[in-house]
């Protein structure tokens, strides 16, 4: 397994040259929700995209727990790379695969007895409650391969890898979309959908997980230990408040999803295909981030401080690039990309075509302009996480959750749905400001240098 140091080298172009494997997986990540839209909204129908899209925010809720689990567990990782202490390195991996796969295995038990009531209290309509209770009991159940994928996946990128986790996602997504497409046509409908998903995503999960175990070998290092009470405390420092920031945040979006579900279908429907479109650019900016968290960790662990600053610069660059481009995208093709996800002869008799691509579109026009605002966020978060100054990222993101949450319901009484989209980009606003503000107070910095915290 070929790993890499992110303490040598430019820093924009170490920085570059190892996010753009990520930004490839997490794009094809996001390929997995799209084609399961997008087939479904095409092939099925209308009911069968907001059956889909009901469900969607629930899914974000148990992702972020698992991508808590794998940030924790790769700052960690990380940092004994950079200070060359393997027999850590290996110990520490081996304890949070235990301990999250244990974790996961209790929360897909959970989640497959709730995922019903879930639906009715975000105010699912009754239509597509059933369809989307089937897909979010098979995302349920298929927890653990999730949670057992980012934390391979974000162990893979600690240790300066962040191709091999490409491989293994290129293949399942490939897979999802050929059982996608064939489950549908075979008239298997939502089941067909979501069986196809937990197939594939079991498949890049215990492949990842496999490759790992069987090349870690390659580390030299003293005999690791298979658990460490110690180690795990240190993880858990980063992934708990981690967990509790992304859950946090889907929580807030199943909040915002309850709203917008008592505004019909359509609306319903347009939404989640703005909505998976918005967050195909605001993942691949978030992944800039957790390469620079990387980064970051690395190089305190190998002592070379004055190589973050560079990193966020060149971070932030990259990010404004993405943020900008996507822009120049999505507002002048708005109602286009919604209409890849609809098709006019599968589309249910209850819905309007045009009315559910105008929602979508409208969405889009609002939110996407203020892409730099979460380019800003995100990179000086990638700093906060990195450094192990959680409770700076996790007020920052708090602050952008809270405003965005309370200016949905306040903006939804005096403007309407339109108040909804605008909460977004308000949100970002207070979130970055909060950030940068806490980047400069430099608490992370004095973290890691041993100087007293205020």
């Amino acid at each position: 397994m070929a790993t890499k140091d992110l303490s040598v080298g430019k820093p924009w172009k170490v920085i570059l040259l190892f996010a753009l494997p990520m930004i490839l997986s997490v794009t094809l990540q996001q390929v997995y929700n799209l084609a399961d839209s997008m087939i479904a909204g095409r092939i099925i129908g209308g009911n069968a995209l907001g059956a889909i899209s009901a469900s969607y925010p629930i899914t974000m809720i148990y992702l972020g727990l698992a991508t808590g689990s794998g940030v924790g567990t790769g700052v960690v990782v990380s940092r004994f790379f950079g200070m060359k202490k393997m027999k850590e390195v290996k110990t520490g991996i081996y304890t949070a695969i235990i301990t999250f796969g244990l974790l996961a295995i209790l929360l897909a038990l959970i989640g497959s007895f709730i995922s019903k009531p879930l639906l009715k209290a975000i105010n699912t309509d009754s239509i597509i409650l059933n369809d989307a209770s089937t897909y979010l009991v098979f995302y349920s159940v298929g927890m653990v391969f999730l949670f057992l994928y980012n934390v391979t996946t974000y162990i893979f990128q600690a240790l300066g890898n962040s191709k091999t986790p490409l491989y293994f996602l290129a293949f399942s997504t490939t897979l999802n979309i050929i059982l996608d497409i064939i489950f549908a046509k075979n008239n298997m409908g939502v089941f067909g959908i979501a069986l196809a998903t937990f197939i594939a995503q079991g498949i890049a999960s215990i492949a990842a997980l496999s490759w790992l175990l069987i090349t870690l070998r390659k580390l030299e290092s003293e005999k690791p230990n298979i658990y460490s009470f110690q180690l795990i405390k240190l993880i858990l420092l980063i992934a708990i408040p981690s967990m509790i920031q992304s859950s946090i945040v889907a929580i807030g979006g199943v909040l915002v999803q309850g709203e917008i579900n008592t505004y019909g279908g359509e609306v319903t429907a347009g939404y989640g295909a703005a909505y998976k479109l918005c967050y195909i650019v605001i993942n691949i900016i978030f992944t800039m981030s957790n390469a620079l968290s990387s980064y970051t960790s690395q190089n305190i662990g190998a002592g070379h401080m004055e190589r973050v600053k560079p990193g966020l610069r060149a971070t932030f660059l990259i990010s404004l690039i993405i943020a900008l481009a996507s822009t120049a995208i999505f507002v002048p093709l708005s109602k286009e990309l919604v209409r890849l996800f609809l098709d006019k002869n599968a589309i249910d008799a209850t819905l309007n075509i045009d009315n559910i691509t105008n929602v979508g579109a409208r969405f889009l026009l609002i939110v996407t302009p203020f892409y730099f605002l979460v380019s800003v966020k995100i990179s000086f978060d990638g700093v906060l996480k990195g450094a192990g100054d959680m409770r700076h990222f996790m007020i920052g993101t708090f602050l952008d959750l809270i405003i965005r949450v309370e200016f949905t319901f306040l903006l939804s009484i005096y403007i309407g749905l339109e108040g909804i989209w605008w909460a977004w980009p308000i949100g970002w606003i207070f979130g970055s400001s909060a950030v940068v503000a806490f980047y400069f107070m430099k608490r992370w910095k004095k973290i890691n240098e041993g100087e007293p915290i205020i």
